[in-house]
């Protein structure tokens, strides 16, 4: 299966590449008052209004340094932006490399793949922002 591998704070996930409709680099986003702390704002990308969720915030991670990329991603018709720090690159995992994560309060890393030169957490995001 094909997973993107992005950084935040000098870590690295992976996410499925099934779900990310696109990659784009940072745009304007506008905030909204009372929203929660992990809602960036909303973008409007070609025409179409969605809601950008800050993934650092969201899963308890510090930010280290400027957010470069929003993954789109989708769900059916829904689709919401994903703030993220850089893509690194497309790999090929297969699902006997991933190793399972017993952690009950924390149930969206779905595992953890170790590559030669890194570590990697898998985050499932689909029960998370849809």
């Amino acid at each position: 299966m094909q997973m993107i591998l992005f950084t935040m704070n000098q870590q690295y996930y992976l996410i499925s590449a099934a779900s990310v409709e696109e990659v784009i680099d940072t745009v304007k986003i506008t905030k909204v008052p009372l929203a929660y702390h992990w809602i960036e704002g909303l973008i409007n990308l070609r025409g179409t209004v969605m809601t950008v969720i800050g993934l650092a915030e969201l899963i308890g991670v510090t930010r280290s340094k400027e957010n470069r990329n929003i993954l789109i991603m989708k769900n059916d018709e829904e689709k919401k932006g994903l703030l993220i720090e850089e893509v690194v690159e497309v790999v090929d995992i297969e699902p006997a490399d991933i190793q399972l994560t017993s952690s009950d309060d924390q149930d969206y890393y779905a595992g953890v793949i170790s590559f030669p030169d890194k570590v990697a957490n898998i985050i499932d995001v689909n029960h998370l922002i849809f």
